[in-house]
């Protein structure tokens, strides 16, 4: 079994290795390509090594020898402005702004003032390579008016009406039976026409392709994969062939360069480009990219079409962490640590009363605490969050807490006093403080700055024993914004003080 897979493992290289010969041949325009081997053959060359001849808009026309050259039957009609015929013993020309075949200069005398037939057009030996004659049908200065009666020959057209180019494989061509020299005289005869068949490409466009614009998966967007496919002539067989690609990207109406790739003859390429925005859920904004395959020794560039694409931030916020409640005076406040991700928008926080969050009441808030009025003495609520950041990408729930709304006799009694270091810290704008009271009795919180200079009474009451909270603002007495910088807070009752450190950020 091994030896079979080997040999048919060489059989495809083999394989290849011809197509990419042959494809080397064709582009030397060598006298013994084998046009049929490549097209039509069993070794799919055209699959692996396209070149213009292997499109679908491929055709092959015939004009039989003696064949009426005034009949629009026997044209090769190309364009609007170009079709090919040929009377007895002549040149090809074209019939929609020529009556005949006209005699003129040569490649080798084209100083002359005037130009072989056909008109419109511009001829070269050998394919496509992107240096085109510009003094006319250099090919037909072969001795071609007159015969052989079989050649082989691969030769190129650019249509100037057009601004197009072909590739053409002559397979045959002969007199007809006028009495004209065709190789020194104008070849006049009153016969019919000689005739003449080839393959010929559609119109040749060796652009590269965009094939598709995709997300680079797992990141934070502003970035995709560019995949496209090689120009025909990326190959290392093609006596020229491309140098390299460009890929721009279009910013308001201008195209701006991101990068090269190295032109190694690979079918397809992926390059990693930067956009201009992430799509969200509200915005889906594409950017627009092209390519530009560059050949530095004949001076040739092609452009891809346009295509867009757009990146998607598809990496979700971490999941918030510490979620606690706390109860006080017929209210909860949930809590939990901050979001540290850059790109954080708001938190989704859930409550219900089933466990299993089967009727969810949801609130939102780009604050980490929420204060739950909505609350009643005797019912368990459970809550969970999670982060949502600009992109819509929702985190996944933190793990869910419940609570228990007790009657005030019924309150779980602290043991000690206790002034809880605050939270969030660093906060901005608001804070929560959280104390513990062992006792009823008179109460006292106040905030000072780092001088010593008072800020704000936050409590100055008779307090029940529990453990209780306050929310803090950032602001003094008199409702006006403090700045940002450390301040104290310290909590007194009749038999106990402490203070703590608080950092409010800008």
């Amino acid at each position: 079994m091994l030896k079979y897979l080997v040999s048919f493992v060489l059989f495809i290289s083999i394989s290849f290795g011809d197509c990419e010969y042959m494809y080397g041949q064709y582009y030397t325009f060598a006298g013994n390509f084998d046009f049929e081997e490549y097209v039509f053959g069993e070794d799919n060359c055209c699959d692996d090594y396209p070149i213009p001849m292997c499109g679908d808009d491929r055709i092959y026309f015939e004009k039989e020898d003696y064949a009426d050259y005034n009949d629009p039957d026997n044209w090769d009609i190309i364009s609007p402005y170009v079709a090919l015929t040929r009377g007895d013993r002549r040149g090809l020309y074209n019939p929609l702004v020529e009556s005949e075949y006209i005699y003129g200069a040569t490649p080798w005398d084209y100083q002359g003032t005037s130009y072989p037939s056909p008109q419109n057009t511009l001829w070269n030996f050998g394919p496509r390579l992107g240096n085109y004659l510009d003094y006319g049908s250099g090919w037909f200065s072969w001795g071609l008016y007159g015969g052989p009666e079989n050649i082989t020959l691969i030769v190129s057209m650019y249509s100037v009406e057009d601004d197009a180019y072909y590739d053409f494989y002559v397979t045959s061509w002969t007199s007809g039976d006028g009495p004209g020299n065709g190789w020194g005289g104008d070849g006049n005869g009153s016969s019919p026409g000689g005739g003449f068949s080839y393959y010929r490409s559609g119109p040749i466009d060796y652009k590269p392709t965009i094939t598709s614009v995709e997300d680079v998966p797992n990141d934070q967007g502003g970035r995709v994969y560019l995949n496209f496919r090689r120009c025909e002539i990326d190959v290392n067989s093609h006596p020229y062939g491309i140098n390299n690609y460009s890929i721009q990207r279009l910013d308001n109406s201008t195209w701006v360069d991101l990068g090269t790739v190295n032109a190694l003859g690979e079918p397809n390429y992926t390059y990693e480009a930067t956009t201009l925005i992430d799509s969200t859920a509200d915005v889906n904004q594409s950017s627009t990219f092209r390519v530009i395959a560059v050949n530095y020794n004949i001076n040739l560039t092609f452009f891809s079409e346009e295509y867009n694409g757009h990146s998607v931030d598809n990496v979700p916020p971490g999941v918030p962490s510490g979620l606690t409640t706390i109860w006080e005076d017929s209210q909860v406040t949930i809590s939990w640590n901050p979001s540290t991700a850059e790109d954080f928008q708001y938190y989704n926080l859930e409550k219900d009363t089933d466990p299993g969050f089967s009727n969810v009441q949801t609130f939102y808030t780009s604050e980490n605490f929420f204060v739950d009025h909505d609350v009643n003495e005797e019912m368990i609520y459970y809550y969970r969050v999670r982060s949502v950041d600009d992109a819509e990408n929702y985190s996944d729930y933190s793990e869910v807490v419940q609570t228990l709304t007790l009657s005030n006799e019924d309150l779980a009694i602290p043991d000690r006093y206790y002034l809880h270091q605050n939270y969030p810290n660093p906060f901005n704008p608001t804070t929560v403080i959280n104390y513990d009271m062992p006792n009823d009795g008179q109460t006292l919180i106040e905030i000072m700055d780092v001088r010593g200079n008072y800020i704000s009474t936050l409590i100055n009451d008779y307090m029940q024993m529990g453990s209780k909270s306050i929310t803090w603002d950032a602001t003094n007495d008199r409702g006006e914004r403090v700045p940002a910088g450390i301040y104290f807070y310290t909590l007194r009752t009749n038999s106990y003080m402490q203070t703590q450190k608080m950092v409010l950020l800008k």
